[in-house]
């Protein structure tokens, strides 16, 4: 089997797109890149999960529906619902079962933000 079992697109609707998706984004004929839900259909393997929770913002041109037919994808999507899960990672992170301090590349103030914006872009 080629590609992997399961893809996660924790990007979103704000990944920079090429000049093509940029212009469209900002003449509003698509809510955002679709360049990594693209890149996560490619490399998932035939009868391979796709999921993408958190924030969708409609329309994406290149939408690649041929392939995942063609692969027999199953796509998982919508609303992260963080306050299902919160309460259990808080007693792992408490009990150092789980570290997302080693996550953290940068710490900014809130003051800051739009500084940590251009950073990430």
């Amino acid at each position: 089997m080629r590609g992997v079992g399961g893809s996660v697109d924790r990007v979103g609707f704000e990944a920079k797109g090429g000049v093509i998706e940029t212009a469209l984004t900002m003449v509003k004929a698509e809510g955002g890149s679709g360049e990594v839900i693209r890149q996560a259909i490619a490399s998932t393997r035939r009868g391979g999960t796709v999921s993408f929770p958190g924030l969708c913002t409609g329309f994406i041109h290149a939408f690649l529906i041929g392939d995942t037919f063609e692969k027999g994808l199953t796509f998982k999507c919508g609303q992260t619902h963080v306050q299902r899960h919160m309460f259990k990672l808080l007693e792992h992170i408490l009990a150092s079962a789980l570290r997302p301090d080693i996550l953290i590349s940068h710490r900014i103030s809130l003051a800051d933000a739009a500084k940590g914006y251009r950073i990430f872009d």
